[in-house]
């Protein structure tokens, strides 16, 4: 029998996205899955969308009020029993193949303890804004995990990608919980960092699914912290690799940050000026 995946999905006031990354999860082509819902208490109603879902493979758990985005991650990676676990965010999609993909990338690179793919950005209304973004300086099937750490202090950003990108080996995953969001940005990156280094990481150039930026994503809300965070992450990571870290490389960093934080501020900026931020209707 196929390796059991788990799909788990941190949840709080999810609607109205949240039903399309529900279809998009019951349309895998990947058989053997469970899919955990952890509601982190909202009051939208997602709750009770959750629990009318009628498809042996969903698990809904609840979480008191006041849990936090932190939390409530940890909690839903808790909760996998999964040789595999993919967290996915309330408003992202996973496009119908991407488990089945990256089962294969971890089954076909035993040395990797994570598996990580280009992704697609949409906007609010699902329209796609760039195409297979994703793995910068990153090259071949897999690529060591110290090194791939090592490419995101450079560059300035997570090459790594959000989370719907990755497939982490459970083990390796829930031994190295709880997420943190002391540094609300680097929330995915600071695991990355800790279980990346473990083994390799297997990449795979297509898209295996869609990022949505609008009004009520937390990385829109954070645009304006972006650059005080970003810092704060390659600051620890020099201190941590102070001999690893040339001037040179300081000087890159600096660059990388400065670059891809202006893009992303400019970019929110033109979709909300042209409304596509806010979903249709």
């Amino acid at each position: 029998m196929q390796p059991l995946v788990s799909v788990v999905v941190p949840v709080f006031n999810g609607l109205p996205h949240l039903t399309a990354l529900v279809d998009s999860l019951l349309e895998q082509t990947y058989p053997n899955l469970e899919i955990v819902f952890s509601e982190g208490g909202g009051t939208d109603g997602s709750l009770g969308y959750l629990t009318g879902l009628d498809d042996p493979r969903i698990t809904v758990i609840e979480q008191p009020q006041g849990t936090s985005a932190a939390e409530n991650w940890t909690r839903a990676s808790q909760a996998a029993t999964g040789e595999f676990t993919k967290l996915i965010c309330q408003d992202d999609l996973l496009y119908p193949e991407a488990i089945e993909q990256q089962v294969e990338d971890l089954r076909n690179h035993p040395s990797a303890v994570m598996a990580t793919a280009s992704r697609d950005i949409v906007d609010a209304s699902g329209s796609t804004i760039f195409r297979n973004r994703g793995l910068s300086g990153l090259k071949g099937d897999v690529v060591a995990g110290q090194a791939t750490i090592r490419e995101c202090y450079l560059r300035g950003t997570n090459v790594i990608g959000e989370p719907l990108a990755v497939l982490f080996r459970t083990e390796a995953l829930q031994g190295n919980l709880p997420w943190l969001d002391d540094n609300p940005l680097m929330l995915d990156l600071s695991m990355y960092q800790k279980v990346a280094p473990l083994g390799d990481v297997a990449l795979r150039t297509n898209s295996v699914g869609a990022f949505r930026v609008s009004s009520g994503s937390w990385s829109t809300k954070l645009a304006r912290e972006q650059v005080n965070q970003t810092r704060e992450w390659q600051d620890t990571y020099a201190a941590l690799h102070s001999e690893e870290i040339s001037p040179a490389d300081r000087r890159r960093a600096v660059l990388g940050r400065t670059t891809q934080t202006t893009f992303r501020r400019v970019t929110y900026k033109v979709l909300a000026t042209r409304g596509r931020l806010k979903a249709n209707g």
